[in-house]
């Protein structure tokens, strides 16, 4: 056990296939953990005992389940307007935490189980978004819901456009599909807030990053996979200065 610092503290957030756990020194994030179902007996809360943790949860396991004494935070908690009651609050999360520290207008493309679009406007309100099926849900459903095609995950290269076999046409579907899909929603963005930013994050955020390579200006997209952290700590000190998060530090915490 590690005796824990006095200012120390935990973010989590609960997602649909895994656990993302954040621990802050004061405003510093110190370290994180992203979990899957098979990794929950290192869970940090064991190392940390009895730290603060301020979080929320969008899978099937309830926050105070996992934390018993986590303050759960609500949409009601996030002051961002025209939401819907609906939303996300993962998405609300990451959407407030890319305001904090890029500005606005603003857009989150997510590439976790869902691939989503959550936009902000030049005013810093919610502009609407887009859910989609993520990569592996997108090669999952085709395996599960066919009878003859295969499981496929897309190999480290870019594929043939045109497949000559069952598994090349696959993965060109996954691959030039999900280009085509971020090619079209990111036009549209741009087209309506010329001068905006996209923010990639979740855990296809590699894969993402990659497409938007081959048709993005660099000046116009950044990488983050701590937008949600960032949104929950300036929930828990709202008068805390927050500073933009340079792209070469992403892999620090991993």
């Amino acid at each position: 056990m590690i005796i824990p610092q006095s200012n120390q503290w935990f973010a989590l957030m609960i997602g649909n296939s895994r656990q993302h756990w954040a621990l802050f020194t004061g405003e510093h994030l110190s370290h994180t953990w992203h979990l899957t179902p098979e990794e929950l007996a290192v869970n940090p809360a064991q190392d940390y005992p009895h730290l603060p943790c301020w979080g929320a949860s969008v899978g099937s396991v309830p926050l105070h389940q996992v934390y018993p004494t986590a303050i759960a935070l609500t949409l009601k908690d996030i002051p961002i307007p025209q939401m819907y009651p609906t939303l996300g609050i993962d998405r609300a999360l990451a959407l407030w935490g890319a305001l904090q520290v890029y500005g606005a207008p603003v857009c989150v493309v997510d590439g976790g189980t869902a691939l989503t679009f959550t936009l902000a406007n030049d005013r810093g309100e919610f502009a609407g978004g887009v859910i989609l099926p993520g990569l592996g849900l997108m090669a999952r459903a085709l395996a599960d819901s066919t009878a003859a095609l295969p499981y496929v995950t897309l190999p480290p290269d870019p594929p043939p456009r045109w497949g000559t076999t069952t598994t090349t046409a696959i993965e060109s579907g996954l691959y030039y599909g999900t280009a085509a899909m971020l090619h079209s929603y990111l036009g549209a963005f741009f087209q309506e807030f010329p001068q905006g930013t996209v923010i990639v994050t979740g855990g296809d955020r590699p894969f993402l990053s990659e497409l938007l390579r081959t048709f993005l200006d660099p000046d116009r997209w950044r990488e983050d996979d701590h937008l949600v952290f960032w949104g929950i700590r300036a929930l828990r000190k709202p008068t805390a200065k927050i500073e933009m998060h340079p792209m070469n530090r992403i892999d620090e915490f991993r």
